[in-house]
């Protein structure tokens, strides 16, 4: 039982300044009074948002019904500027590595090199993120944090080397901790089918951007080439041929960083308390760094986290393997797409992303959360290995001795096929962080949700470099088949994965107390 004001608070959250004082004034009820007088401060900040004071936001119980307006549209924000900026040189990176005077027998191992910086300095830097989240504050935390991931996306814009872009994408990533402090926010403030649907939101955010940043890599990348009438007598664009979309990019950031100065407000408490406020104590005893850790020790916290991890592996392998088969030429063995056509092909089979949204909160709630995301792993494996075979048709029906018929549906195929992977996939991302969220009290959350997000930094980092390699033996080995290596490498650690969350108590299958 809060006192009054804060449940005025909640109610009047929706209405206007005017309306949320008006409501704020009401006088507490005596028996609310009499029981926590002294449990809650409400104030108004000098842009008129209402906001609780330390105590009363760390007092408030832990879960609750939903994230409130302002909140979505910050989490959005920031999840959707992260998918951007992180997915939008997958289309032209290949060609970027050429730029630079990578060989093409190369190609896999830089390419997978640059994507694999961005992971391990978010791996080294989010355990840092958080820290100076609890030492700042929240707020101040995320707008540093974007700010200079703005400034490191004009830095690999304007790379002129791969040493200029390396240290570019090494400083976008170590800025992408910030993740990791709004799935915290969510794991405190939702519970049960609402924190799935919160956690959906997230998916949501990272499905737009999937589908914005491969259009943009793909059709803005060297404009004075492509679009020589509108960008041929800009000498930047001639100088730098992919600024343009790391410029729409920019932009993509500064409106996270505007909604994030607009709609997080100051005093957002970074860490919560353990146990509950009582009649004669304002605010409950936090919980020391031993207890938040403990669950380091525990079985089924740390195989949600590996769960989660192996599924993120996956999903970095694919975003570098993808491309790679969609450009290499027919004769060795890949599908022979333009940078165009690849775009195109990326972003709108990112339609499988959103196909799952409405799917995520019925399926948990009758097939259980365990299930859903194992079974998820599990399908994945097929699907992957469906993508190297369309390329060996399409050899077979530019031969000549194939129906005409079978060219024209080569396309649709691949659409079909990456649409399915982006589904699974992104059921196993939106479950597995409800499986890391569920594996704790809520004392833990913050840590927990730092520490997947570590695992799973350090995962994505190890993905590119994996793939590269696998890619550039089998290519330059002339491996009959070869192409099927890393994509049937890529199913066999969905399927563990799938392994590792049905090893996770039965417990996870609902948020703990």
């Amino acid at each position: 039982a809060l006192d009054s004001r804060v449940l005025a608070f909640s109610r009047a959250a929706p209405l206007g300044a005017a309306a949320r004082r008006s409501e704020l004034r009401r006088p507490a009820p005596p028996l609310a009074a009499a029981l926590r007088p002294e449990l809650v401060r409400v104030r108004s900040s000098p842009r008129g948002w209402p906001r609780m004071s330390t105590a009363a936001a760390v007092a408030v119980p832990e879960g609750g019904p939903g994230l409130s307006s302002s909140a979505r549209a910050c989490i959005f924000a920031v999840q959707f500027s992260e998918a951007v900026q992180s997915m939008m040189l997958f289309p032209f990176l290949p060609f970027m590595m050429e730029g630079f005077g990578v060989p093409v027998s190369r190609l896999g191992v830089y390419a997978g090199a640059l994507s694999s910086s961005y992971c391990f300095a978010s791996f080294i830097a989010t355990p840092i993120v958080s820290s100076l989240s609890d030492t700042v504050g929240v707020r101040k935390t995320m707008l540093f944090t974007i700010a200079v991931g703005i400034v490191a996306m004009g830095l690999f814009g304007t790379a002129t080397s791969y040493k200029a872009a390396l240290v570019a994408r090494i400083v976008a990533g170590s800025m992408n901790g910030n993740i990791s402090i709004l799935k915290a926010f969510i794991a405190r403030t939702t519970s049960g089918q609402a924190r799935v649907k919160a956690f959906g939101l997230l998916t949501l955010a990272f499905g737009c951007g999937a589908v914005m940043a491969p259009a943009t890599g793909g059709l803005l990348a060297r404009p004075a080439a492509l679009y020589p009438l509108t960008f041929g007598a800009i000498p930047i664009f001639r100088t730098q041929p992919y600024l343009l979309p790391c410029l729409v990019c920019m932009v993509v950031q500064i409106g996270a960083f505007v909604t994030t100065y607009i709609a997080l407000p100051a005093g957002v408490p970074s860490s919560p308390a353990v146990g509950t406020a009582t009649a004669t104590q304002a605010a409950p005893k936090a919980a020391s760094l031993k207890e938040r850790l403990s669950f380091l020790r525990q079985r089924g916290p740390m195989l949600a986290c590996l769960a989660y991890a192996l599924d993120c592996f996956v999903n970095v392998l694919y975003d570098l393997a993808v491309p790679l088969l969609l450009k290499t030429p027919m004769k060795d063995g890949g599908v022979g797409l333009s940078m165009r056509e690849i775009g195109f092909l990326l972003s709108a089979a990112s339609v499988g992303l959103f196909g799952s949204l409405p799917l995520q909160a019925p399926l948990t709630q009758r097939v259980g959360l365990k299930r859903s995301l194992a079974w998820a792993n599990f399908l994945l494996l097929p699907v992957l290995l469906f993508l190297p075979a369309i390329a060996l048709l399409r050899r077979y029906a530019l031969s000549g001795a194939a129906p005409a018929a079978l060219n024209g549906a080569i396309f649709p195929l691949l659409l079909v096929t990456l649409a399915l992977i982006n589904c699974f996939g992104t059921l196993g991302f939106t479950l597995g962080n409800v499986l890391v969220n569920n594996s704790v009290p809520p004392s833990q959350l913050a840590m927990i949700n730092g520490v997947s997000q570590s695992f799973s930094a350090l995962a994505r980092g190890f993905a590119p470099l994996v793939g590269g390699l696998i890619v550039t033996i089998s290519t330059r080995m002339s491996i009959p088949g070869g192409q099927f290596i890393v994509f049937a490498f890529m199913g066999l650690t969905a399927c563990t994965a799938g392994y590792v969350v049905k090893q996770v108590p039965k417990s996870a299958d609902s948020e703990k107390k």
